[in-house]
């Protein structure tokens, strides 16, 4: 599938796995790409995030003359007026299932960016709100949070875009990718939840032995991190 060159690709880049892959899915077909990132300075990984899809983006334009990636769109989330409706609409879904708090602002977001790309996957914690959205009328509280959205990686899991950039010879710049909320000397630090749901989806050989073991007691080990920073 080639992309028409008239058309920009919208899409929320957050530096990590699911929409790398995506990224390197429209730089392969020759896509126009416009990135965005939503900025929380209040995010110790933020910086990390930036940094690396700097990197990548400069990878992806060496190797795919034929795309054209725009400059990243940084948001800061601050400055994401989000209305009443998506919240409450969130707190009636919580009900049914969990899902993050990033969606309430995402979806502010989506309302003033038309076709904007989320990279929900097969096994992502919204994946069921993502393909219930579709059967539910424009009123709903779904189509409310994931209705302005659109998934084209919700059919794969993480394997299957390894096994894919793999075969586009993109593996390394897929593993340029970041996830992780609190890394530890610029290594995930198996404790948060990005990397607890990529150790449960198969992405376990991305972590350091020390990663692996502080997965096994989260919890524990973000108390004493934070007991840590309080004694610093």
């Amino acid at each position: 599938m080639t992309i028409k060159h008239d058309s920009i690709v919208h899409i929320l880049w957050t530096g990590g796995w699911d929409s790398t892959f995506r990224m390197i899915q429209l730089a392969s077909r020759g896509a126009i790409i416009q990135p965005y990132y939503i900025i929380d300075t209040n995010r110790k990984s933020s910086l990390v995030e930036i940094r690396q899809i700097h990197r990548i983006k400069e990878d992806l334009s060496l190797k795919y003359e034929s795309c054209l990636i725009k400059d990243l769109n940084i948001i800061e989330l601050g400055t994401i007026n989000v209305d009443n409706k998506f919240i409450d609409a969130h707190k009636r879904l919580l009900k049914e299932s969990f899902m993050g708090s990033q969606y309430v602002w995402i979806a502010a977001l989506a309302e003033n960016i038309k076709g904007l790309e989320l990279s929900i996957h097969k096994d992502d914690k919204a994946e069921y709100f993502a393909r219930k959205c579709f059967e539910q009328n424009e009123n709903s509280d779904e189509n409310m949070i994931f209705g302005n959205l659109k998934y084209p990686i919700l059919n794969y899991t993480k394997l299957e875009m390894e096994d894919e950039a793999r075969s586009l010879g993109d593996l390394d710049i897929l593993y340029k990718s970041w996830f992780c909320f609190d890394p530890i000397n610029n290594t995930p630090c198996g404790a948060c939840n990005p990397c607890k749901y990529s150790i449960e989806e198969g992405m376990g050989k991305r972590f350091t032995l020390r990663g692996k073991i502080y997965n096994k007691a989260p919890r524990v080990v973000r108390g004493i991190r934070s007991i840590i920073r309080k004694i610093l």
